[in-house]
């Protein structure tokens, strides 16, 4: 079924576009490198481009703020590590490592400040937006409600699950994915239709759900996995 397209609306940045223009721009490098005008060589150095790719799709898609800090996250050590490389400053990851008890202090204290976390089924109002991150852990949450329209889902060396089997939406619901190193599992209800608008490079997303054929309600899966992978079943 063709969706109306609505004039005047300005073009959205996807991930498809960010990292497409990156392969443009390594094709470029190649070709300029076969031509003599650059060492062929020195590419490899422009290895942090991928991280900074990754960064900026996961930023322009996100609709939460871990997911839009996530982004920026990724796009700083891009560029740290790009500084390295070409040796206009020293970033050695490993020199940073302590940090990571800094960032789960962190999340203690906020988690702490905040509303209290809601374990097993979750009901929703109809603006509320889903947010799972998953750095060396794994994420777990079942929705109940028949209001769902967004989830912003990041999975860094972690996992993720999101259980929608006992949701519904009106019409149209939008999940962003973020898969770097790991994986993301949705399971959805046999009559939502799934739509996977989702880049991956060295990576997969999977769709494994059954439709009926009287489905009316859309899932569309947006987002950039590297890496990683995302299975969608019902």
């Amino acid at each position: 079924m063709n969706m109306p397209v609505q004039q005047g609306s300005a073009p959205r940045i996807t991930p498809q576009l960010v990292v497409g223009l990156g392969i443009v721009a390594m094709g470029l490098l190649l070709t300029a490198g076969n031509l003599g005008w650059i060492e062929a060589y020195d590419l490899w150095r422009y290895w942090p481009l991928i991280v900074i790719a990754g960064g900026v799709a996961k930023f322009l898609t996100a609709c939460s703020t871990t997911g839009r800090v996530t982004g920026v996250i990724f796009v700083a050590l891009g560029l740290l590590w790009l500084g390295d490389t070409f040796h206009v400053l020293r970033f050695h990851i490993w020199d940073w490592w302590p940090l990571f008890f800094v960032f789960i202090g962190l999340r203690i204290i906020f988690r702490g400040r905040s509303a209290p976390e809601v374990h097993g089924d979750l009901t929703l109002t109809s603006d509320s937006v889903i947010s799972g991150f998953a750095f060396w852990s794994h994420f777990r949450r079942r929705i109940v409600s028949t209001a769902f329209k967004r989830a912003d889902l990041t999975a860094v060396m972690g996992g993720i699950e999101l259980d929608l089997s006992g949701a519904s939406t009106a019409g149209e619901a939008v999940i962003d994915v973020f898969a770097m190193w790991g994986g993301i599992e949705i399971r959805v209800p046999p009559d939502w239709a799934v739509s996977n608008e989702a880049m991956a490079i060295m990576g997969g997303v999977v769709d494994k759900s059954r439709a009926t054929a009287d489905a009316r309600q859309r899932l569309i899966i947006r987002g950039f996995v590297l890496m990683g992978g995302v299975e969608i079943k019902t």
